[in-house]
């Protein structure tokens, strides 16, 4: 996202900057769990940095950068390569962050960064900022600010989302709430009267649209505000507004209706939310959780047929957001009620009950692609979204997209590393350093389907060694050094920590940890770590591979460490014992196809069978259950389980539930999943993010969705 770009214009501006600047801090720690390892002493000469932009309003926006050289440092933009201003960076350290207030909306910009040191001037490559991925709602400004309306905001759990404020409430509390937030506001009328003064009203004022509207009650939607504004007397009809993680803030009276809990923030003024939260299934990894199962214990209900799931939401992004014919990117994430979704160099998240954008950045090192060979680069927890760019790990804010802090490779590998596994727990951060260069980035042409069985497809991506963080502090609680840890095998279960190791002192000479099938499996073995302590608990020799394995994916339960190979027409797995790593079982299934990732599915774990069509098998012994099921496949998309069906991109084309009770198949006609895995069931939802653009299949609606099983939402007035 980016050409290597110098022009004197820009280099003129940046001799005006550092002219002005004044003193150089050098090793001033850049942020937050940074501060915790000390700063390479190598000064270095050229200028590496890793930057975002995270757009604030339709005509602003924060650009931050990293860079491997701590001082004073400035930003060059511009509409073209000549660029033409420059903002200064107020920091001197290495961590920097600006705020450009004057954009013109949907305008492209190119920008690059700058520092001087010693009297040499260093600049970084130019990037290209994509104007018209902003998604921020047009700023609108209230006629007054109302009583006790900021102490209300100041409890909000996100800026973002939908509003409703219920007819009786002052209207000047909509227009609070929709000035001081990102919400788009929606005040509920059942008098045509009330509806029509108002919207006359606010439309001279120029605050209707988008932003702030007025609508009959009897159309909007159950289950769908973060935020519902109603008085006291009216409670009990309004609440059936509010989205499950939403809040409610309750004006006049005393009454603390049961089922909630509530704060008071002044004399008519009590904010509360529900006293038992729902339990909403997480899907914050890869393949739901950090132990892989494609399955993070989402039912939808019970559902297995899509006729029983509707659309709760259908909005943005659309194809413009992603690399046009996915080529096995990092999944979407589901957690604490928000969607995250990757995109071309880019990350989005959407609220989760009604897709409304919450915030977006635009991050031009973040592609990685092939995943099925590699790790994702990211995962999420309710609170924080953390992305691997570079030899960084990313902590940022999961409701306001703002970067919170950053962490280090230890500090042994922060030369020629970059972070590459990452998971998170309750307590800890997991990640893995590999040498740089080593993931998948090119997306262009027909080799980078990744569907092929040679070298150039298959070759996996290996960490150097595996650490755990504290989590809330940075500090590195243990390290595990290895010859080779291969990314796709990584799982974590409870207290244990599997993958493969290969224990072959000439890899640490090898130019890339990208390693072909013949430098593996030789000296392969299962290792099983304690995830507090990093003490090995076992070790166990891969069982003889009679084929090259073109994928290698570790999944786990209670009971069992499951590796899944496969080749030469056939899935192979072996279980291991959870407690000693002894083998267990092990199977192998035929291949329904050898392309259109027919040959690279990744196995569902979900109610104590292992499914990977055309096949079921029983996860305690490994005996084929049934074969011949599953339902014909079609097109890229690897299957995932919802409890009762499994979902998978079915045989004329579209996302596709095959019921496991009655063996049938149903369709979503013309929404198409991405090329590996972009739709996902959890937070009681189906979520199915557009993926797919670009690719050749086409006659899809390239636009996002979210659907809700269909269930009786009772009369709400």
């Amino acid at each position: 996202m980016g050409t290597p770009f110098f022009d004197r214009d820009s280099q003129r501006f940046f001799d005006f900057v550092f002219v002005l600047a004044i003193g150089v801090v050098l090793g001033a720690p850049s942020m937050g769990a940074e501060t915790t390892v000390e700063a390479p002493t190598a000064s270095p000469d050229s200028l590496e940095v890793s930057p975002s932009v995270r757009f604030l309003t339709p005509t602003s926006a924060e650009f931050c950068w990293q860079s491997n050289i701590a001082g004073a440092s400035a930003l060059a933009y511009g509409p073209t390569r000549k660029l033409g201003s420059v903002i200064a960076s107020e920091s001197a350290g290495t961590y920097h962050r600006v705020v450009i207030d004057n954009l013109q909306f949907g305008q492209d910009y190119w920008y690059r960064i700058g520092v001087r040191r010693q009297g040499k001037r260093l600049f970084s490559e130019i990037y290209q900022l994509e104007g018209h991925m902003n998604y921020t709602p047009a700023p609108i400004r209230a006629s007054e600010s109302v009583d006790g309306c900021q102490s209300v905001l100041e409890q909000l759990r996100q800026p973002g989302g939908y509003a409703v404020v219920v007819e009786g409430v002052d209207p000047e509390w909509a227009e609070s709430v929709a000035a001081e937030t990102s919400m788009t506001v929606v005040l509920s009328t059942r008098n045509p009267n009330t509806q029509e003064s108002l919207r006359r009203r606010w439309y001279a004022e120029g605050k209707y649209g988008t932003r702030l509207t007025v609508q009959q009650a009897s159309d909007l939607p159950p289950s769908v505000a973060n935020l519902v504004i109603v008085r006291d007397e009216d409670f009990d009809a309004a609440i059936g507004r509010l989205a499950p993680l939403g809040q409610v803030v309750k004006l006049g009276g005393t009454a603390q209706p049961e089922g909630f809990t509530w704060q008071r923030l002044g004399a008519e003024v009590m904010i509360g939310r529900r006293a038992e939260q729902p339990d909403l299934a997480a899907w914050g990894h890869q393949y739901g959780s950090a132990a892989n199962a494609s399955y993070s214990g989402e039912m939808l209900g019970g559902v297995d047929n899509t006729a029983d799931l509707e659309v709760k939401w259908i909005g943005k992004p659309g194809a413009d957001f992603g690399i046009d014919r996915n080529p096995r990117m990092p999944a979407p994430l589901a957690v604490g009620g928000r969607l995250f979704h990757q995109g071309m160099n880019r990350m989005i998240a959407v609220d989760a009950f009604n897709g409304a954008v919450l915030w977006s950045m635009e991050i031009p090192d973040l592609r990685r692609v092939n995943i099925p060979r590699d790790s994702a680069n990211w995962c999420a927890d309710e609170s924080h979204v953390f992305a691997a760019v570079k030899d960084r790990l990313w902590v940022i804010d999961a409701a306001t997209g703002e970067m919170k802090r950053t962490m280090l490779l230890p500090s042994e590998r922060q030369d020629d590393c970059e972070w590459g596994y990452v998971a998170v727990t309750d307590n800890h951060v997991v990640g893995t350093a590999v040498k740089q260069g080593s993931a998948y980035s090119t997306f262009w042409d027909k080799a980078a389907w990744y569907d092929g069985k040679d070298d150039a497809a298959t070759a996996k991506v290996c960490g150097k060694s595996i650490a755990a963080y504290d989590k809330d502090y940075g500090s590195i609680q243990w390290e595990h050094h290895a010859d080779a840890i291969v990314h796709s095998t990584i799982t974590i279960h409870g207290d244990q920590i599997y993958f493969v190791q290969v224990d072959d002192p000439s890899l640490q000479d090898s130019e890339t940890g990208k390693l072909v099938n013949s430098r593996i499996w030789h000296a392969a073995s299962v290792v099983c770590l304690d995830l507090h302590s990093g003490k090995q608990l076992w070790k166990s020799k891969v069982p003889p591979q009679d084929h090259e394995a073109i994928i290698s994916f570790g999944i786990a339960d209670d009971q069992q460490f499951v590796l899944q190979t496969s080749g030469k027409s056939q899935f192979h797995f072996v279980s291991l014992d959870a407690n000693d790593g002894r083998t267990r079982w092990d199977q192998s299934v035929d291949w329904p196809e050898d392309h259109h990732s027919a040959h690279i599915q990744h196995a569902v774990l979900m109610n104590g069978k292992l499914m990977v069509q055309p096949h079921i098998l029983d996860a305690s012994d490994g005996s084929v259950l049934k074969s011949g099921t599953l339902g014909k496949r079609r097109g890229c998309a690897t299957p995932i389980g919802a409890g009762n069906s499994v979902i998978y991109r079915g045989g004329t084309g579209p996302l596709t539930l095959w019921s496991l009770e009655n063996d049938s198949t149903s369709e979503f006609t013309r929404l198409r999943p991405s090329c590996w895995l972009s739709t996902i069931p959890a937070q009681g939802m189906l979520f199915s993010p557009e993926g797919g653009g670009g690719c050749s299949c086409g006659g899809w609606m390239e636009t996002s969705i979210g659907f809700a099983p269909v269930v009786d939402q009772g009369d709400v007035k």
